[in-house]
């Protein structure tokens, strides 16, 4: 039996590091039986340092993608064993350099020989492995730094924990809670202004009547957030007046809405969605970004509110 393999994707992470600890094991064996004085961890930083010396420890850290008490940790091992020295910057005394000692430079002589047939080895590993296992490696890295696993459980189990959501379209009857939920919003966070008023006040004339859209988000019978979509010309929508009350915030129904939002402009034939917001909301950035909206310059649209600092655009094309 062996479970990491067993379980497969969820022991990702074990398995590579089990893979990592048996490739250092047979790595320091090897260093010992040809009387070489190293330790497998250490190999990049020195590895680095044989090209670049001396070095911070902040550019070491970022150039390995280690954290800086990794490196640390490492140096003072190195240090140690007389591989290394330290010396504080000139032009910055707050910043440590490492650079290779005299003993380091020496031992580089017996290490690379010793380097060059663990890569050749490695490299025969690889080829009889397939040739896509480092692309799928380097993948999983550009993957992961776009967006961490971190941000993807947690953005799961929100989503595992968050209420039954039903996205539901404009009736007159609701034209309250379009205004409630927007009051509610608007007076946490700015004030209501003229542009408001006169949309609040008048949905059907002032979005449904003129070729947009109002959608709501319910759970159970409650009505709970809303989100619209402002016709600015044949092709073009403005996501706008997305509000969700207070006590259902954090549950993922903000971006239950854009999404509705946006497939309904696609429904409508839009080729892109705007949006004004402020950099004063810093979660809603964060979402429209994720939904695929980039920064554009700013246009006249925007002084309709004074709150709005940003214009944002998603093509959908």
């Amino acid at each position: 039996m062996d479970l990491i393999t067993d379980l497969g994707p969820l022991a990702l992470a074990s398995r590579f590091r089990r893979l990592g600890e048996r490739l250092s094991r047979d790595a320091s064996r090897i260093y010992e039986e040809n009387g070489i004085a190293f330790e497998a961890p250490w190999f990049p930083v020195m590895y680095l340092l044989k090209e670049n010396s001396p070095m911070p420890v902040t550019v070491i850290a970022r150039s390995l993608g280690i954290t800086h008490p990794a490196v640390n940790q490492l140096a003072h091992a190195m240090t140690k064993a007389g591989l290394l020295t330290t010396a504080r910057d000139s032009g910055d005394d707050r910043r440590r350099l490492l650079s290779l000692s005299a003993g380091g430079r020496r031992l580089l002589g017996k290490l690379e020989p010793v380097w060059s047939e663990i890569g050749e080895a490695t490299r025969e590993l690889v080829e009889s492995s397939g040739d896509g296992v480092l692309a799928a490696i380097t993948n999983m890295e550009r993957a992961l730094d776009e967006r961490p696993m971190y941000e993807r459980v947690t953005a799961r189990l929100k989503e595992r924990h968050a209420p039954k959501v039903t996205i539901v379209g404009y009736q007159p009857r609701l034209r309250k809670n379009f205004r409630d939920l927007n009051y509610e919003w608007l007076n946490k966070h700015f004030t209501v202004e003229p542009f408001d008023e006169a949309i609040l006040r008048d949905p059907d004339g002032q979005i449904i009547k003129t070729g947009g859209a109002v959608l709501f988000a319910r759970v159970g019978r409650e009505i709970v957030g809303t989100v619209a979509l402002i016709k600015t010309d044949a092709r073009t929508f403005e996501l706008a007046k997305m509000a969700v009350t207070e006590r259902f915030q954090g549950q993922q129904i903000g971006r239950r809405l854009a999404e509705a939002a946006i497939a309904k402009a696609r429904e409508l034939k839009a080729r892109s969605v705007i949006l004004y917001t402020s950099t004063k909301l810093e979660a809603a950035l964060a979402l429209y970004r994720k939904l695929g909206f980039v920064e554009v310059p700013g246009d006249a649209g925007a002084k309709q509110y004074e709150r709005c600092t940003i214009k944002m655009r998603l093509n959908l094309r």
